[in-house]
């Protein structure tokens, strides 16, 4: 098999794999009034027996822990993820865009680019676009970073994914 074959079916099976519910749902606020002290967090205890799980062996469940961030676009069947990869102090966030085709076809994914850091800054119609920093190394070993946003657009043919997306990068 080759280095290709193998590192799409790596992605495919860690987008399968890795649902939109991964993201932390969003803390509930207790409001505490002025002068008033908020009430003690109620300590852990235990409602049943401890159980012991063993560490499962599937392969394909490795390939999914890789991806390190993600951000489910679900109103235009699409995701931007990334996965851990390359030198954790330079870039080592490779980022992609899955946009779903069906149960039986699962997604296509596109290469968006390598970052220190991301997050979605904006999302339209068949857009999203992000907040990167990039890293980059000088010959004296010292890193440097910028700051940028990319654009990504993509679109629809015949109900499917086009086979390409655009990215474009910007301020």
């Amino acid at each position: 098999m080759t280095t290709t074959a193998s590192l799409r079916i790596i992605l495919l099976s860690a987008m399968m794999l890795v649902p939109a519910a991964c993201e932390a749902p969003a803390q509930q606020a207790t409001a505490v009034s002025p002068g008033t002290t908020a009430p003690a967090a109620r300590p852990w205890s235990a409602t049943g027996p401890a159980q012991t799980i063993a560490a499962v062996a599937e392969t394909e469940l490795q390939e999914a822990a890789a991806v390190s961030q993600l951000h489910s676009i679900e109103a235009q069947d699409a995701k931007v993820f990334s996965i851990s990869g390359g030198d954790p102090a330079v870039n080592g966030l490779v980022t992609y865009l899955g946009l779903y085709i069906s149960s039986a076809e699962g997604w296509r994914v596109y290469p968006i680019g390598d970052f220190a850091e991301w997050q979605v800054a904006e999302v339209t119609d068949q857009r999203v676009v992000l907040s990167a920093r990039q890293d980059t190394a000088t010959p004296e070993g010292t890193i440097q970073s910028r700051d940028l946003r990319v654009r990504v657009d993509f679109d629809w043919v015949d109900e499917m994914p086009a086979p390409s997306i655009t990215v474009t990068e910007g301020r």
